[in-house]
């Protein structure tokens, strides 16, 4: 069952960044994309928490915690992505994504005196020979032109793993899951409200709705079955969506959106997954929290 949870949640992110890249080529742009997906989310999520009697705290921790652990772990990388999709395929931005637990780790190490053995040095090193994998052969991409595309791809993983690490440092007394997340969604639909009616959206293409509103039930359903793998499992079990991700993203753009990943993309993929699993498996992290 902890197996099957893990796959949903690795398939249902990368249907997200498949559905992102359909709903982008439509016109739709990446802030009201965005809105409507932590709608749908704030939707499906607020009331399990109010059935669950979780519903979110208006403390002053409680708050800070949902605004800041949102922008780093939402709001932020989710916009990053959609501008990207607009030039990369959805696979790499699947591959780049499963980087967050290697920065996680590698944050964790650098500011807060992480103890590192060998096999998580290991992981880190065979990650970032799965980043230059990509982004240095001549032939790696596409297109010449996406370099810079993946680089900035790059910064999405990035505030996953700061917020990874304010998650852990900073989370209120008592918080629960659900509650965190419900509250944390629901910080980000409020913020994110008046930008969008601000941007005076003239709303997006009748071809699109669809695949926005599966953008949102697809989050929202993450989000559900996620709590429910962290509360079964061990950060350690919940380390491999990393790899999950990124084949997920893979083969979903290889059979819809006919993408032909190069052989240097795959070899990439391969040491960012392998070093995921290291760095998951490893017991070098214990005792920095």
């Amino acid at each position: 069952m902890n197996v099957l949870l893990l796959l949903a949640c690795g398939l249902l992110i990368s249907l997200t960044y498949a559905l992102g890249k359909l709903a982008t080529q439509a016109g739709v742009e990446g802030i009201e994309l965005l809105f409507w997906q932590i709608s749908g989310s704030v939707l499906i999520v607020l009331p399990s928490a109010w059935w669950a009697g979780q519903l979110p705290k208006l403390r002053k921790d409680h708050v800070r915690y949902y605004i800041l652990a949102g922008l780093m772990g939402f709001t932020g990388p989710y916009l990053i992505t959609y501008w990207v999709l607009n030039y990369i395929p959805s696979g790499l931005v699947g591959v780049v994504a499963s980087l967050s637990p290697l920065l996680t780790f590698a944050i964790v190490l650098v500011l807060f005196r992480g103890k590192a053995n060998f096999a998580s040095g290991l992981g880190l090193v065979l990650g970032f020979a799965g980043v230059l994998a990509i982004l240095l052969p001549k032939n790696s991409l596409p297109s010449p032109d996406m370099f810079i595309w993946v680089l900035l791809a790059c910064a999405s993983p990035l505030l996953l793993a700061i917020g990874n690490v304010y998650r852990t440092r900073a989370w209120p007394a008592n918080g629960k899951p659900l509650q965190m997340a419900a509250g944390l969604l629901t910080s980000q639909w409020a913020l994110l409200l008046p930008v969008y009616a601000v941007t005076q959206p003239v709303g997006f293409p009748t071809q699109a709705l669809f695949t926005v509103m599966s953008i949102a039930v697809v989050s929202g359903f993450f989000y559900l079955i996620s709590f429910e793998l962290q509360r079964r499992t061990t950060p350690v079990f919940v380390g491999q969506l990393g790899y999950v991700i990124a084949l997920c993203s893979l083969l979903i753009g290889i059979l819809f959106f006919n993408e032909t990943p190069s052989l240097w993309v795959w070899a990439g993929a391969a040491l960012i997954a392998v070093g995921v699993y290291w760095v998951s498996n490893s017991k070098s992290i214990g005792g920095t929290a």
